[in-house]
């Protein structure tokens, strides 16, 4: 790097800043951009000049060394820090390594100490910059991201209505020969009921599988989506779509042995020319969508469902009449039974017919706002939209179960009157429990958080979005008005006052009070 690294010196003792400033080599590629006695004056300065190393002690008022790193380590990961200190302590040592510390210098510090620690910081400093600037390395991470790029054209171009000669050029430039031939389609569906981390290893898994058992084909080619997996090939060998039937079976089969899960699969028609991608794409989601929802099998050509009578889904009058009593008067577990055998569809399967849900669904709708109405519900507090549509964009017969178990249970609740917001509840305890714990000096935001049982993380969005302010904010300023009120009403000594709000130290309590009012507190009490 042609520029010096910028540095930030944090001392509460002047003449220690002083002398290590006065060792630091004008030559050694570093220099100090500000100096600060404390750590919030530190914090400020990181703010301002966004430094590459920050030396600090380690014993500080306010906020130490440690708690300064832990800050920095959250807050600008990429500046590196380093500690000065007396106490050659394994606590001080074990927190320097676990908080990724780079040096620690003890006290005296020479200027042959100061030489070693800028040489070895300024290479690891080179080094980073040469990692992150070099264009051979960013060439072969580019070589490397390829397979990603094409990934997210393909994924981009699926929603198109054809490709035109420049989309084309766009994957052709990473070595694609996408020339006349025999295209197809595959989109892989699996139900995804699991935890993400397993989802998406399953699609992973699924995506190698494709990659397996296609490769001896001339292109194979695949990409994640949030419903599962996507595949594009082209061979010569393919006349008929049915010609890679065994090929799928073996998918199918590998994915129940090896991850017991069950896929779905809708195959496009064969295209000949690629910009005709787009269009084989909506024909495989089509036919997934079939194989999910109207008990077309496991497997599903776009040309076989072409071919197919629709045929109405009934449901008896009697079974809807035991649906909306279940629907008052039944326990959970009532309502998943009733809902599974009014969906069952197993009666009801016949080859020759693509089952059309829309008109039990529209039934099962109304039964729902008519009891959401017997109830004195707004349907529109439960389900955002027309519910008819709502439940016909569904494509899967559980996920249309678990939709409606769920819209009759959150029916159920808001029938319940009287229910406190949330949100606003626990903003009332935070100043409740400030109300009630402000003397406690180890009040915090991690002892409130555990109070409630929240994160730290959500209770600051709360704070933030209901209130415009932070926790500690919150904290100082009904401190510092209690303190007020007992400089101007009570004699009491400076001293204790500092305890009765909660700091254990005076000097910390006179500077958070002149930081807040503008005056110190004696100042405050002559004036009042």
């Amino acid at each position: 790097m042609s520029d010096n690294y910028r540095m930030i010196l944090v001392d509460d003792e002047d003449d220690v800043r002083g002398r290590i400033l006065s060792k630091i080599n004008p030559q050694s590629g570093f220099e100090v951009v500000g100096k600060a006695g404390n750590g919030y004056d530190a914090l400020e300065l990181i703010e301002k000049y966004k430094p590459h190393v920050v030396l600090t002690d380690i014993k500080m008022p306010f906020i130490n060394g440690i708690e300064l790193a832990r800050i920095i380590r959250r807050d600008y990961p990429t500046t590196k820090v380093a500690f000065i200190s007396g106490y050659d302590e394994f606590d001080y040592a074990y927190k320097a390594i676990e908080l990724k510390v780079v040096s620690y210098l003890m006290k005296p510090v020479t200027s042959e100490d100061i030489d070693v620690f800028l040489e070895n910081l300024k290479i690891s400093l080179d080094q980073e910059f040469d990692f992150l600037s070099k264009s051979q390395l960013i060439h072969q991470k580019y070589n490397e991201s390829i397979p990603m790029l094409i990934n997210s054209y393909l994924s981009s171009y699926r929603y198109k209505g054809a490709l035109n000669k420049n989309d084309i050029s766009h994957l052709e430039q990473y070595g694609i020969n996408l020339d006349r031939g025999n295209y197809l389609v595959g989109m892989i569906g699996f139900d995804i009921n699991a935890d993400i981390n397993t989802s998406e290893e399953t699609k992973v898994f699924i995506g190698s599988l494709v990659e397996k058992v296609f490769k001896n084909f001339t292109y194979n080619h695949h990409f994640l989506i949030p419903e599962g997996v996507v595949f594009l090939l082209e061979d010569s060998s393919i006349k008929n779509e049915s010609d890679i039937d065994s090929e799928l079976y073996e998918i199918i089969k590998y994915a129940e042995e090896y991850r017991q899960t069950t896929l779905d699969i809708g195959i496009s028609k064969i295209i000949h020319e690629f910009y005709l991608y787009p269009n084989a794409y909506r024909e495989s989601e089509k036919a997934l969508r079939h194989s999910k929802y109207f008990n077309m099998g496991q497997i599903v050509y776009y040309n076989d469902i072409e071919e197919k009578e629709y045929k109405h889904i009934l449901i008896d009058e009697s079974a809807l009449t035991e649906f909306e009593y279940v629907l008052k008067y039944g326990e959970k577990e009532e309502i998943q039974e009733n809902i599974s055998k009014i969906l069952d569809l197993s009666s009801q399967k016949k080859k020759q017919y693509i089952l059309d849900p829309q008109l039990i669904i529209i039934k099962l709708a109304n039964s729902l706002i008519n009891f959401a109405a017997s109830i004195n519900v707004d349907v529109s507090d439960v389900i955002k939209g027309n519910i008819i549509e709502e439940m016909l964009k569904i494509n899967d017969v559980k996920e249309l179960q678990a939709y409606i178990y769920n819209a009759i249970l959150n029916m159920r609740k808001k029938n319940i009157k009287s229910q406190v917001d949330k949100t606003e509840k626990i903003v009332e305890e935070v100043y409740n429990y400030i109300e009630k714990n402000y003397t406690d000096s180890n009040i915090s935001l991690e002892t409130i958080t555990n109070e409630l049982n929240i994160s730290v993380s959500y209770l600051s969005m709360l704070l933030k979005k209901q209130k415009g302010v932070t926790f500690n904010k919150e904290l100082i300023k009904y401190r510092m008005e209690k303190a007020k009120e007992l400089l101007r009403f009570s004699n009491e000594k400076i001293v204790n006052i500092a305890k009765m709000v909660g700091y254990n130290e005076v000097y910390y309590f006179s500077h958070s009070f002149k930081k807040y009012e503008g005056i110190s507190p004696k100042e405050f009490r002559t004036n009042a």
